[in-house]
């Protein structure tokens, strides 16, 4: 759910987020300048509504640091750190044009005229989603035979508030950027959409599902909670 946040006309909305494990009311000013609030199991969305507007003073100067800072363009270039697998590559650019080349650590993600100089993020992220399309839809597919579970669609999307997502008749969608997550915090992923299809909620009974086909599910609902934030 999004409220746009009017403190000024070109600000960008506001996703509301309910964990059910917080204890408050959490506001953060994510690196691009959008805004994301955390809502508790029992909060209501008034209350949070309220929280916002009394956090408009500090939101704003944290928009404003980021701007000024040029953390809102995130751009990738020579020297830049990507998450790729859960381990951090460096990004290096080479070359002059026509024939710029750039690799992330040891892979060549792309030459020449898909290569922008002063900033290889567009350049990077096809390349990690090109992946992600081939990658994370047979992996899915092999670990629902595995379990026995019937899946009758998946997609991978950019999705900027969640991992996954299964609807009722067993369709499910991927994050792009699980290509970035370690192997284990991905798999966790997976198998809890797939655990979706037998359970859909997150009663006892589906963590007890995945404890049986997931047995690392804490060590990476841990890491998605601290690293995965700075990715979504």
């Amino acid at each position: 759910m999004q409220l746009h946040l009017p403190l000024s006309s070109s600000d960008p909305p506001v996703t509301f987020v309910r964990h059910r494990r917080a204890r408050r009311y959490i506001i953060r000013v994510l690196a691009d300048g959008t805004v994301r609030v955390t809502l508790p199991r029992c909060g209501t969305r008034r209350e949070a509504t309220a929280f916002l507007q009394r956090s408009h003073p500090w939101i704003a100067r944290e928009q404003a640091k980021r701007r000024a800072s040029g953390l809102a363009c995130r751009a990738w270039r020579e020297g830049s750190l990507v998450l790729v697998d859960g381990e951090l590559h460096a990004v290096s650019i080479r070359g002059a044009p026509p024939d710029l080349i750039v690799h992330v650590g040891d892979t060549l993600v792309a030459r020449g005229v898909d290569v922008d100089a002063t900033d290889a993020r567009p350049t990077v992220e096809r390349w990690l989603r090109s992946r992600a399309v081939s990658e994370l839809g047979p992996r899915l597919l092999a670990l629902a035979r595995a379990h026995a579970v019937t899946v009758t669609r998946v997609s991978v999307r950019d999705q900027h508030s969640r991992w996954g997502a299964c609807s009722p008749r067993g369709a499910i969608t991927l994050n792009w950027r699980l290509v970035q997550v370690p192997p284990f915090v991905r798999e966790y992923v997976l198998l809890h959409e797939l655990m979706h299809c037998r359970e859909l909620n997150h009663s006892r009974r589906f963590w007890r599902h995945m404890a049986e086909v997931c047995p690392r599910f804490r060590d990476a609902r841990a890491w998605l909670l601290t690293r995965g934030r700075e990715l979504l």
